[in-house]
């Protein structure tokens, strides 16, 4: 939805723009296991086809290392993650450095990796067929923000939407000799680029989305802290661009202790492609603060607000497969001023709602698994079940110990609904 400064989510103050705007970066406690390293050396586990594997970051003595688990039917890593290549550079070594969020692309051939280090933001693609991880596209910074379907708006598979925020040297992509972008479709295989021109300068977008067909985007934009958001449709292809609605003031009033306008992000499509679920954020400099989760259809009609949700750690909503429930995650201390400021102090519960009657429910919650952050829901095939990470939040230092869940959508709270898949793993920075 997004995003990512970070401790300060979805908002960036850029030298020489007199605008803060919203970045879509997913500073999230992530799961998955740990493989020691010895003096810097990988060890690359043996080639398997990609779509088996679960990814994670480590963190180890030589820095981030990344690495991957065979992956179980409920969505569970299958025993620890074995590492397949080192980012090098030092990342990892810094606190300050942290990967925001990763994605496998739908042909299962290339993983994205968002990360960011004291300068900005910069996307890692692995091939996972050779086994290689570079910089794409080389020569920028930018964030990763979703992988465009096969379809009429990707026909490879591999094709990602990007956000261009700086170029970096006279190896820098251009267009036409000049550093004017807008919304960049990156194909992942040779990190070439096509630019849809958006109306504003990059650094006024904020989350941009593909239709589960790939023929349409959903995307937002604010000129500045405080002025809100528009949220915009179009072709694939940048044509037929539509204004869908603006943010006005007052729509989360209270959340900001007052009154204040809203910025809409973390948009998700149902897998059907009739309706739209996303989050109405505080457009406020105070990071973390609680949102509104809303739903649309898919021409940004019939508005509805559907129930509270985590706001500014770039948690995005998730559907089930049947498109009638959404997953997301809840803050349950949202009366914790000290959990607005401090990543560290969420607690978080993963809850449901049904869109057709609007009922919601929390379905696994730190009572059930004596954890502080319970996060990543992900629906099994039926729609019955969810598999979530439970944790405690991440040391910078060493990195986190999750535990993988399972948790049955009946609509009752009962703490034998909710049981452990995985023991206790270690030094986990972010998972796919």
């Amino acid at each position: 939805m997004r995003w990512a400064s970070l401790t300060i989510l979805f908002l960036l103050v850029l030298a020489g723009i007199a605008a803060v705007f919203f970045v879509r970066g997913e500073h999230r406690v992530n799961a998955g296991g740990a493989s020691v390293i010895n003096q810097g050396t990988i060890n690359r586990a043996p080639a398997q086809p990609a779509a088996a594997y679960l990814y994670y970051t480590l963190k180890q003595s030589i820095g981030f290392v990344l690495a991957r688990a065979l992956k179980g039917s409920s969505g569970q890593p299958l025993g620890n993650p074995q590492p397949v290549a080192a980012f090098g550079d030092d990342f990892g070594l810094a606190e300050s450095d942290s990967v925001l969020n990763m994605q496998l692309s739908p042909d299962g051939r290339y993983l994205a990796i968002n990360g960011t280090r004291d300068h900005g933001e910069q996307v890692w693609v692995y091939d996972t067929q050779h086994m290689a991880l570079s910089l794409t596209p080389p020569a920028v910074l930018g964030n990763f923000l979703h992988w465009l379907p096969t379809g009429p708006g990707s026909t490879t598979g591999h094709t990602f939407l990007y956000r261009p925020m700086f170029p970096l040297g006279p190896t820098a992509p251009m267009d036409g000799n000049v550093w004017n972008p807008g919304l960049w479709e990156v194909d992942a295989a040779s990190g070439a680029h096509e630019n849809i021109d958006i109306g504003v300068p990059s650094a006024y977008l904020i989350d941009a989305a593909p239709s589960p067909d790939g023929s349409q985007i959903i995307y937002s934009t604010t000129a500045g802290l405080d002025l809100g958001s528009d949220t915009w449709l179009m072709s694939s292809n940048g044509s037929g661009v539509r204004h869908l609605f603006s943010n006005p003031g007052g729509s989360l009033s209270g959340a900001c202790g007052a009154p204040c306008n809203t910025l809409a992000a973390l948009f998700t499509w149902s897998p059907d492609g009739k309706s739209i679920v996303y989050e109405r954020l505080a457009d406020s400099p105070t990071p973390f603060l609680p949102a509104g989760l809303w739903v649309m259809n898919s021409a940004g009609g019939q508005q509805q607000r559907l129930a509270d949700a985590d706001g500014g750690h770039g948690y995005a909503p998730v559907w089930s497969p049947d498109s009638r429930k959404i997953a997301f995650v809840m803050r349950t201390n949202a009366g914790d001023h000290q959990a607005n400021i401090s990543m560290q102090s969420l607690q978080s519960a993963i809850a449901v709602v049904d869109v057709t009657t609007g009922h919601a429910w929390t379905v696994a919650s730190a009572n059930q698994t004596g954890m502080q952050l319970n996060l990543n829901p992900a629906w099994t095939a039926g729609s019955a079940t969810i598999t979530f990470t439970a944790s405690n939040p991440v040391n910078r230092l060493l990195g986190g110990s999750p535990r993988y869940w399972s948790a049955q959508v009946t609509g009752i709270q009962s703490r034998l609904l909710v049981s452990p898949l995985t023991p206790l793993l270690a030094h986990i920075i972010a998972t796919s």
